[in-house]
């Protein structure tokens, strides 16, 4: 049993150390693999560090040596098609480019700067310039409405040193140009109104305007016009009781009594002769009636002083009686409303001049006094507008010029013409006072009516006119885009050249055209701003 046991222990130990000996081994195994896969993948990893080194070194090299990357349209090009170069600075292929080689398409003559139309190139004086297939005709009325134009006001001035005009902007075809939205429109002729934008207000003309009133302290006797109320000359308005009428007739009646007797006195002595009568006698007669005559004269001229004019002749020999009647009821027609009383106190407030009462100021049984206002009786066939010109303006205005003016609420416009201009300027509002005469037959211009208007300084009915957006202000000049007049013609260039201008009044939408443009010609007038930038950039889309 006891070796039995021994040997067991012996196989135990032995076993121990073979595990022993293989865990050992094992870990050495581990080892050395970490080692051989450090080794190995650092042997793999050369070539591709070379490699990457090379392209690096390729790539710098290629940098400093313009190598560049081929474009896409080179990319998917097709074989056997030829490759065709491209001006990046013009938009076109480089065989086409006509700023890169001018001997393509050489430019006209060349004419310089127009002192008179403050253009380059000038198509007034040099039609042939013009892109159109015919020379165009340039008439002495074009010239005359050039002067008109740049007479009437400081216009912007191009700067005669400006080299604008010289670039002409060229399009691959004629697809390019609708692809960039440019649309066309042609310069036309049609009417232009350059004026000043005045406001003003419209008012009574004074001189057609008559303020009414009774001549005598007294009472109003009976009212016989209302406001509104139409009148004619002589009409009677009103009618005042006044006394001291009544005592101007009474005297008028003792002078006529004392006429009539100076003058029988005098007629009975003078056919008595000399030889019964003393002529001192005579002559003391005669001078009686000649102080009676004056005091008819007086009289009828006191009378007339309080609006009833009379005539002394019309009175001699009549009875009394008659005379009172007659002066009782003076300057009051069969027209009148029918009178009652008796009174020789009645003194009518006539109207002076036909119009329309728009002020009464009395009412029956009311006291007035001499020169108070009763009625205002206005013409309104004639209004006074009033405008205020601004002092910088008011230089251009002169008497004679159209007025178109259109009151506040009133969709339609009057006409009139400048008829004054004020000498002063108004302390607050730094404008002047211009005054013209409206007509109003109908009425419908009112008193005290606000409302804007214009002085026509200059009215074309034949001028060059194109849409406002055509012409573009490039800092130094103003500059329009022509289309070539070969625009269509097989094999040409799509050519639009740039055109000096001369820009005059705006109106509605459009602008005149002074000089730099002619009738028929093709302009851009949609997307003319991609032409402003290639003007600006020197590059429309390279590629």
């Amino acid at each position: 049993m006891n070796e039995i046991t021994k040997s067991n222990s012996t196989i135990e130990s032995a076993n121990t150390d073979s595990e022993n000996l293989q865990l050992e081994l094992g870990e050495n195994i581990k080892r050395s693999s970490f080692f051989s896969s450090i080794v190995g993948m650092t042997l793999r990893g050369i070539p591709t560090v070379i490699v990457l080194a090379l392209l690096a070194g390729l790539a710098c090299w290629g940098h400093y040596h313009g190598w560049s990357l081929p474009k896409f349209s080179e990319l998917t090009g097709t074989n056997g098609v030829t490759e065709v170069l491209w001006c990046d600075e013009h938009g076109v292929p480089e065989v086409d480019c006509i700023s890169c080689n001018a001997e393509l398409m050489p430019k006209d003559e060349l004419y310089g700067w127009c002192k008179e139309h403050g253009v380059h190139e000038c198509v007034i004086h040099h039609p042939l310039t013009a892109q159109l297939k015919e020379t165009p005709e340039v008439t002495q009325e074009d010239f005359e409405r050039a002067a008109r134009a740049i007479a009437v006001r400081p216009r912007t001035k191009n700067d005669p040193g400006c080299k604008m005009h010289l670039r002409r902007i060229q399009f691959p075809t004629i697809e390019s140009i609708n692809r960039a939205g440019v649309d066309i429109g042609l310069v036309d002729r049609g009417p232009i109104v350059e004026s000043i934008q005045v406001t003003g207000e419209i008012v009574y003309d004074p001189t057609r305007v008559a303020q009414l009133s009774s001549r005598a302290t007294g009472t109003v006797w009976r009212v016989e016009k209302n406001v509104g109320d139409p009148v004619k000359q002589g009409d009677v308005l009103a009618i005042v009781d006044a006394v001291e009428v009544g005592e101007a007739k009474h005297q008028l009646m003792e002078a006529l009594v004392e006429q009539e007797l100076a003058k029988k006195t005098a007629e009975r002595l003078i056919r008595l002769g000399g030889t019964v009568i003393p002529a001192k006698q005579i002559e003391q007669t005669e001078t009686a009636k000649a102080a009676s005559d004056i005091s008819v004269a007086n009289a009828a001229q006191k009378l007339s002083n309080l609006g009833l004019p009379i005539r002394s002749g019309d009175y001699l020999g009549l009875p009394i009686e008659e005379v009172r009647q007659r002066l009782q009821f003076l300057g009051l027609t069969e027209k009148s409303p029918n009178l009652f009383g008796t009174s020789s106190n009645l003194l009518p407030v006539f109207a002076l001049r036909d119009g329309i009462v728009v002020e009464r100021g009395g009412v029956a049984g009311e006291v007035v006094e001499a020169g108070t206002p009763l009625f205002t009786i206005v013409d309104t066939s004639q209004v006074w507008l009033l405008l205020n010109v601004r002092l910088e303006e008011v230089v251009r205005v002169v008497k004679g010029q159209k007025v178109i003016f259109r009151p506040d609420g009133s969709g339609r416009e009057t006409f009139g013409t400048v008829s004054w201009i004020s000498t002063e300027v108004d302390a607050e509002t730094r404008t002047v006072q211009v005054r013209c005469e409206l007509k109003n037959a109908n009425g419908q211009l009112r008193n005290e009516t606000f409302g804007s208007g214009k002085i026509v300084l200059r009215e074309e009915t034949d001028a060059i006119v194109v849409p406002g957006e055509v012409i573009h202000w490039e800092g130094c000049c103003h500059v329009a885009f022509v289309r070539d007049k070969n625009y269509f013609t097989e094999g040409s260039y799509k050519v639009f050249h740039t055109r000096s201008v001369r820009p005059g009044a705006k109106m509605d939408g459009y602008t005149e055209v002074i000089a730099g443009l002619l009738p028929g010609e093709v302009i851009v007038t949609k997307g003319s701003g991609i032409m402003r930038a290639e003007l600006l950039k020197g590059n429309l889309g390279a590629g």
